[in-house]
Parts: structure tokens; C-alpha cells; sequence
């Protein structure tokens, strides 16, 4: 049950350092050893990049670190072989303490027996657990080694978690950071937090709603098929004016949670008849739905057409009424008339 709660500790674990607490906190007592850390390096180089270590010293981890790290054949082995290795097993006690290792810096804590595992992450070896023993006459047994491979298994996935939820966070960022640039309002739910995730364009366009928390949730309400969907809900601005918020939502393949855009259209005046008297009756449908800020998609579902043919009635309109864009349609049939 012990080693079942430390996994799922580890595994858990949001970032290094969280990691390194749970980690030093339960395997020691797991295995019945006070030395005992792990360190991780660049798997190109394999410079060490983090350490974690508990009952040595500074001056110890120092020594380690600048004078005997690339002298280490019990590390040289693991990474080696990608498999544990165990000092006892590649030399006698007496080659042990005349090792450079050990009198370069594992003198300091006496450490005659020692172990070090690999850890693998993504099919390479980004760092290695270590554990000690003082006592010559008390060795590491084959189940206590497997117990500590299975551990750095369990490390390994751990740091894959966090590598891969970093990466998604720093595309999530970069991709926020462009519709900020856009001016796209953005709105992320998180099943696990309770407050919703807005852009700076998103804020602003709710501070002119009135109840927005209230309309915001309307919005994001998901339906009973689940997957995308498109919503528009009526509002009220702080102008007195009535408008209409639209939203598109899809959700995360991550972690389930919802990602949505909202555009805000506002009451518009009636579109003059003759700005539309060469076009079509169902490309007049077309063209009010546009002004009032619908996107292909959502034509299509409210005129019950494909969006291939809400496509190609939006072109025949720009051929028409010579524009070359929605915002152009928009302008031209909202246009000031004598």
C-alpha cells in the first residue's frame, strides 16, 4: 500500500518541485534508506539539470557535482546498460573505497553500498535515482533494486506528464497570445476550476453586458450531444442598446474542458431594401445573417442548407454588391442612405 500511494503521489505532482517533496518524503521510508535522491539531466549530453537529495550535505552534493559526477562507474553502468546498477555487483568492497568516486566525495557520507536506476521518459533516459547504505555488511537485495526500478518507471512517467502538460501550456500561451493580437475574445473552462479563464478581449466585451457572469454561463451551457457546438444568446449593454453574443465552443482533447470564441453583435438598423434589389431572395437571408455576424456554419444550420451552398451564396453576394469581405458586406448594406 505504500508503494501504491507514493505512485500515485508522484504522479500526481504539477511541477519539479512538487515532485521532489513527494518523491524524498516516501522512498526512503518505502525502502528503509536515508540516502536517497535522484537527479535529472539533458538526455544529450547527460549534464545534470535538477537534484534532489536527502540526508547529505551541500558541501557533499558540491564535491559530487564538480569533482566526481563523470568518475562514477555505478552511474556510468546505468546509463549504459538502461538498466540498475549496483556497486557491489561491479567491483569488491575494497576497489569500492579505493574507487575515485568514492574518495573524491562519497567518503564524506561513507556510503559503501550503492545503487543507481535509471530513469526513462519518452523512450530515453532523462536522469537516475540513487540510494545508499553505510553499514558494509548490509546489502541491497534484488527485491529492494526492483522495487526502486519500478520506481524510476514511475518517475519517468511523472516527468512525461509534466513535459507534456508544459509544452500544451506554452502552445496554449502562444496561441492566446495571437487572438490577443487579433482582438479575439477567448473564454477557457477547466472542469477542475471553478472560475472561467478570459482574455483581455473577452473582459472587455463582457464589461459592456449587463448580468454577464450569468450570460457568460448561458453561453458556455453544454448540450446533451457533447463535442462543438454554436449558441448565440440576446443581451442587454450598459448603453441601453440590445445586442447579441455568439459563441463557438470546442472542447479540449486535454483535459475536457471548453474553449470558446465570442463575437458581440450589436442592434443594427434595418438594411435599406434597395442596397439588396440584386440579389436573390435566399441571398438576401444570407446577407442579413452575415450582418448580423453569423459565420458559415451557423448560416447553414439556421437556413437549413450546407455550408458548401452557404459558401457559394456569400460569393455570389460579394460579386454582386462588389465587396470583397464580410466586414465590406456589413458596411455597404448598414450604410447611411439619403
Amino acid at each position: 500500500m505504500d508503494l501504491v500511494r507514493l505512485t500515485e503521489s508522484l504522479l500526481t505532482a504539477s511541477n519539479l518541485q512538487a515532485l521532489k517533496e513527494r518523491y524524498l518524503a516516501g522512498f526512503g521510508r518505502l525502502l528503509g534508506v536515508s540516502l536517497n535522491g535522484f537527479d535529472l539531466v539533458d538526455p544529450e549530453t547527460t549534464r545534470q539539470t535538477f537534484s534532489a537529495a536527502v540526508n547529505v550535505s551541500d558541501a557533499f552534493l558540491a564535491s559530487y557535482r564538480r569533482t566526481a559526477w563523470y568518475v562514477d562507474p555505478v552511474r556510468s553502468a546505468a546509463y549504459a546498460t538502461g538498466r540498475p546498477a549496483y556497486n557491489m555487483e561491479l567491483m569488491s568492497s575494497e576497489e569500492w573505497l579505493e574507487s575515485e568516486v568514492y574518495r573524491r566525495a562519497l567518503h564524506l557520507h561513507d556510503m559503501r553500498h550503492l545503487v543507481e536506476v535509471p530513469v526513462p521518459s519518452a523512450g530515453r533516459i532523462v536522469g537516475h535515482l540513487n540510494f545508499a547504505r553505510s553499514d558494509p555488511a548490509q546489502n541491497f537485495s534484488p527485491d529492494e533494486i526492483r522495487v526502486a526500478e519500478a520506481l524510476a518507471q514511475v518517475l519517468g512517467l511523472a516527468i512525461e506528464r509534466m513535459d507534456t502538460g508544459e509544452q500544451l501550456r506554452r502552445e496554449r500561451d502562444q496561441a492566446l497570445a495571437a487572438l490577443d493580437l487579433a482582438g479575439t475574445a477567448i473564454v477557457i473552462s477547466d472542469p477542475g476550476e471553478p472560475e472561467l479563464r478570459l482574455n483581455d478581449a473577452a473582459r472587455r466585451l463582457f464589461s459592456e453586458v449587463v448580468d454577464a457572469e450569468q450570460r457568460l454561463h448561458q453561453l458556455l451551457a453544454r448540450p446533451l450531444t457533447g463535442g462543438g457546438f454554436s449558441r448565440r444568446v440576446d443581451v442587454e449593454l450598459s448603453t441601453g442598446e440590445a445586442g447579441i453574443i455568439h459563441a463557438h465552443a470546442n472542447p479540449s482533447p486535454r483535459d475536457g474542458g471548453l474553449v470558446a470564441v465570442l463575437e458581440l453583435g450589436r442592434e443594427h438598423p434595418a438594411i435599406a431594401p434597395g442596397a439588396v434589389a440584386a440579389l436573390t431572395p435566399r441571398e438576401r437571408e444570407v446577407a442579413a445573417l452575415v450582418v448580423d455576424g453569423c459565420g458559415d456554419r451557423e448560416i447553414a444550420e439556421q437556413l437549413c442548407l450546407s455550408r458548401h451552398t452557404v459558401s457559394q451564396h456569400v460569393k455570389s453576394i460579394y460579386r454582386k454588391l462588389d465587396v470583397d469581405s464580410r466586414v465590406g458586406l456589413t458596411r455597404l448594406l448598414l450604410a447611411p442612405r439619403g
